[in-house]
């Protein structure tokens, strides 16, 4: 993975620095606003895993944008429903339990039984979030981001990847979040807007790596096996 690359290449784009100030500005404007930044998201990490030399998007059918965002809205939303359930399997007890020493001690075995699963279910979603954009932007098809033994055996198999994206993504948005404030907080949009290209970008180089585009034969190198070439071609260099 080239982090470097996941830094530089929006100051790499001619419109970079135009494109980003769309993006800051639309990051006031709520709800659409947040839909239409995940659907560019989305067109980032597609564009990262089709080898595009200019992966950043242009502002451009921004009713495909809007779609494609609330689709992978809908579906963190249906990942997130079990830990929406769990979340309340605690609180309602809780909530019910009253003031009584039966009622606490019920709420609180409640509480220890599905706190643990509350926390485990957290952690695997919050693991399998950059595989579920993986897999919806290979298509845009809602289904495909609710594949989930496929999106959890592609975060198993690229975990140490993940692992990477999450750490460094979050000293990316700590940065953001430091020169967004030096800059009157109004920057702190347009920071944080750049912090989210740089994470989608490297989402999009684990993608890359298990993308497989077909080329044409005359793009293959000398030292790649002959076996890749149609079965024809190789019986008439035998002949001559």
């Amino acid at each position: 993975m080239d982090i470097g690359k996941s830094f530089n290449f929006v100051f790499e784009d001619k419109k970079g620095l135009e494109k980003v100030l769309i993006g800051g500005v639309l990051m006031f404007v709520p709800i659409l606003g947040s839909i239409l930044l995940l659907g560019y998201g989305i067109q980032l990490v597609r564009n990262v895993r089709n080898h595009d030399p200019e992966p950043l998007p242009e502002w451009d059918d921004w009713g495909k944008k809007i779609a494609e965002g609330f689709k992978l809205f809908i579906v963190y939303f249906l990942w997130s429903l079990p830990l929406i359930i769990l979340s309340l399997l605690i609180l309602i007890p809780m909530a019910l339990g009253g003031n009584s020493d039966t009622g606490s001690a019920i709420a609180s075995i409640f509480a220890l039984c599905f706190g643990c699963f509350t926390l485990i279910y957290a952690i695997v979603m919050w693991l399998a979030t950059p595989s579920i954009t993986i897999k919806f932007a290979e298509t845009g098809e809602f289904a495909d981001g609710l594949k989930f033994g496929e999106i959890l055996s592609f975060t198993k198999e690229h975990l140490g990847q993940i692992l990477v994206v999450a750490i460094v993504s979050w000293l990316v948005y700590l940065l953001a979040g430091l020169l967004g404030s030096l800059l009157c907080l109004i920057g702190l949009f347009f920071t944080m807007f750049w912090a989210s290209l740089v994470q989608y970008h490297m989402i999009g180089q684990i993608g890359l790596e298990t993308a497989k585009p077909e080329r044409p034969l005359e793009t293959l190198s000398a030292t790649e096996p002959a076996a890749e070439l149609p079965e024809s071609a190789e019986t008439e260099s035998d002949n001559e």
